[in-house]
């Protein structure tokens, strides 16, 4: 996914947290804004929690997370973000979540961690009437309010058919393929997408691994172990779901003195 897509995705996110979240106002004329100055009759404000899932995969410190405070900052001035990464431990995230709550939070925009684990935060949102926006990652079985997200399953066939326009010649060529987390739902949406691309272009999918967490560390142990059972030879290309774990992919074939470019 490329950086402009990302940014869509933040920016369609904020305004629905927004939206939400700056339901109240100061009204009684008595108050000031930040800067010094008086706030206005019916002047919007709201704090709005941003739960991220991890700090690895470079998108969300470097992308997501100052997209959304800018947009917040254009669209919704007074109101206030409360920012957590769980750096990838659902039960960080979980807490993360009760504090924000706790804190005041009128929204919550969460990138769960565990999908699964992640319903309970839903629920005892709920329990305190405080929507959830489920972004990026889908949270099955949960009474999220709004889920913000690509069209993954296109987006898988699109990172497929890149890594085969790379190859150029497909027929009888072995790959790798890294999908993403098995707890995320998403990873299961780009995997089809990308298998109804592979599956009958004549490639070979000599090893194919779900990379728990989207980890990019986990996925260079998984490259390493694929060049080590089929020879770094015989391996034409590497298929990766994201971003951050085609670094590890690169970082594996590099020890391994391969020189070929991965997509």
């Amino acid at each position: 996914m490329g950086i402009q897509r990302r940014g869509s995705l933040a920016l369609i996110a904020v305004s629905l947290a927004c939206a939400v979240a700056a339901c109240g106002s100061d009204d009684d004329g008595s108050g000031t804004a930040s800067g010094g100055g008086a706030k206005s009759s019916g002047e919007k404000s709201g704090t709005i929690a941003l739960l991220l899932p991890e700090t690895k995969t470079t998108r969300y410190e470097e992308q997501d997370k100052p997209r959304f405070e800018a947009k917040v900052k254009e669209l919704c001035p007074d109101c206030k973000i409360i920012y957590s990464n769980a750096n990838q431990d659902a039960s960080r995230q979980q807490q993360q979540a009760e504090a924000a709550i706790t804190n005041g939070a009128k929204v919550l925009v969460l990138d769960a961690v565990d999908a699964d684990a992640a319903q309970a935060t839903v629920n005892r949102a709920k329990q305190s009437k405080i929507p959830v926006i489920a972004y990026d990652r889908l949270i099955s079985g949960a009474p999220i309010d709004y889920y913000v997200s690509f069209d993954n399953v296109k987006v898988g066939k699109i990172q497929a058919q890149s890594l085969l326009d790379k190859l150029g010649s497909a027929g009888g060529k072995q790959i790798v393929m890294l999908n993403g987390s098995p707890t995320d739902p998403s990873s299961g949406d780009y995997k089809k997408g990308a298998h109804e691309v592979l599956d009958s272009s004549g490639v070979k999918i000599a090893r194919e691994y779900d990379t728990p967490d989207w980890s990019p560390d986990k996925a260079q142990q998984e490259t390493e172990q694929a060049i080590t059972a089929i020879g770094k030879d015989k391996i034409a290309g590497v298929y990766s779901a994201n971003d951050g774990m085609v670094g590890g992919a690169i970082a594996a074939m590099k020890s391994a003195g391969w020189t070929s470019r991965a997509s």
